[in-house]
């Protein structure tokens, strides 16, 4: 007898807004503290990278007024470019490019070993408290939403830390250090920049949230065909039997359409981000253009100013796009991280004082006064007793639900009683540790279960130190 819940249960395949960001992302914030010391380095990459680049269009920009200076002087019949000065300038560039990349580059393999090992324990945890929760909580969950917990939340948590924290940091620190070149090189010029800055952020809030609603209902939908894909193979023999392949697949095909439109309107709306910003910006530097233009007449700026100025401008206007999508990144991912905290805090079984241990078994067994129910308000055995003397094989008949399988779980203490006791050999169950009363059993389910190996490693499964001589002789005794 399944209890109720079955293959239904609470929905846990909807990756929403987080209930607590707060809460969540600060316990998130703590499951980093082994590797605090690998993230101030990526910080420090990630800054020092950034800075690098950020120094380029500027020296760049020297470069650019070298060689005008010098082709002027060249028509005014003068000693032409000055070469020598342009090849030092050019070596300089190369060597920040280069630096820049390094720093770049050991900063996002130091940030993926930091998130996938972050991933490892999770999965990890996540695996080992599903040994440790009752039979009433796996009950109440599907398998596919479980594994959704260990696979696409997990997934999802560790590439999105891995491209969010080190764009939040590459963003940020080019938006201060793109501004600050870009005052050195002329305020007013800089000035003209930002007024394209509201326009910006009106048109990346319209699209984030339009988009919003259709990646939720993306992965509302993933989550839904995970768990029928799930069940449509675990019950394949089922929908077989009663010839439901076409009802099975039209449900499929339906959840399987919506999953196709929500994703194809939440990415159709996030690519439309990179070019609206660009066509922005491209207005910018129509306006910078025209705007240097005169400046550079009237000999209050460089050509090579200029120049960098219109490289600054585009780096600007892309980290503000940037901003924005992690943005909604981290809210799923801490959304992902929520999901996965709750399961862990999901109550454990609870082990009573162990006051016995089990010998050798003469096979007593004894029901006494039992009653019990899958929900405390909903009994479903009443009042059960029954004594099952040592040797006696004794079969258990009724129709479906009457609680066959539910008596047999109650004896392997995979539920606790509400009220009663069961006796093994005069002992207390409720007193055993649950690996010392299973220990004593062999149990044959209702659903045969192969795990990945041979068929020698699957009989050897309920004693793994056996012997291969004894997994023949249980072969044997089995009928295999």
């Amino acid at each position: 007898m399944r209890g109720p819940g079955g293959r239904g249960g609470r929905s846990m395949g909807v990756v929403v807004k987080p209930k607590d960001f707060s809460k969540t992302s600060k316990r998130l914030t703590k499951e980093f503290a082994p590797y605090w010391g690998a993230l101030i380095v990526v910080l420090l990459f990630a800054i020092g990278g950034t800075l690098f680049n950020i120094l380029g269009p500027k020296i760049l920009g020297r470069a650019t007024t070298t060689i005008f200076v010098g082709i002027t002087s060249f028509l005014k019949g003068g000693s032409g470019i000055d070469f020598k000065a342009v090849a030092k300038i050019l070596i300089t560039l190369v060597g920040l490019y280069v630096t820049s990349s390094i720093l770049m580059a050991s900063q996002g393999v130091i940030m993926s070993t930091v998130t996938q090992k972050l991933s490892k324990k999770l999965r990890t945890d996540v695996t080992d408290k599903i040994h440790r929760l009752p039979m009433g909580s796996l009950d109440a969950i599907t398998h596919g939403e479980i594994l959704s917990r260990v696979t696409n939340d997990v997934d999802m948590l560790s590439q999105n830390l891995n491209q969010g924290l080190i764009q939040i940091i590459t963003s940020f620190t080019t938006l201060l250090g793109v501004f600050v070149m870009m005052l050195t090189i002329s305020p007013l010029m800089t000035l003209v920049a930002l007024i394209i800055l509201p326009v910006a952020f009106f048109f990346i809030s319209r699209i984030v949230k339009v988009s919003q609603k259709h990646f939720l209902e993306q992965q509302k939908k993933l989550g839904e065909v995970n768990g029928q894909v799930e069940e449509i193979y675990s019950g394949h023999i089922v929908v077989k039997a009663f010839s439901a392949e076409e009802a099975v697949s039209e449900t499929f095909n339906q959840t399987n359409d919506e999953l196709y439109q929500s994703a194809w309107k939440s990415q159709f709306l996030s690519g439309l981000m990179m070019p609206i910003m660009h066509a922005i910006g491209d207005l910018g530097y129509v306006a910078i253009a025209l705007l240097g233009g005169v400046l550079a007449i009237k000999g209050s700026i460089s050509v090579g100013d200029i120049q960098a100025f219109i490289q600054y401008t585009r780096n600007f206007t892309q980290p503000i796009a940037q901003v924005a999508q992690v943005t909604n990144m981290l809210q799923t991912t801490v959304a992902a991280a929520e999901r996965i905290f709750e399961f862990l805090d999901e109550p454990e079984e609870s082990e009573n004082q162990v006051s016995c241990t089990l010998n050798r078994l003469k096979g007593e067994v004894e029901f006494s006064n039992v009653a019990f129910g899958y929900k405390a308000d909903l009994e479903v055995i009443h009042d059960f007793s029954v004594h099952v003397k040592p040797g006696i094989k004794v079969a258990i008949v009724g129709p479906t639900g009457a609680g066959k399988t539910t008596i047999v779980k109650l004896l392997m203490r995979f539920y606790e009683l509400n009220s009663g006791a069961i006796k093994l050999d005069g002992l207390d169950i409720a007193e055993l540790s649950r690996e010392d009363l299973r220990s004593h059993f062999g149990m044959v389910l209702q659903d045969a279960w192969l795990f990945n190996g041979t068929i020698r490693e699957n009989i050897r499964y309920g004693r793994l130190d056996a012997s291969d001589e004894e997994v023949v002789e249980a072969a044997k005794a089995a009928r295999i």
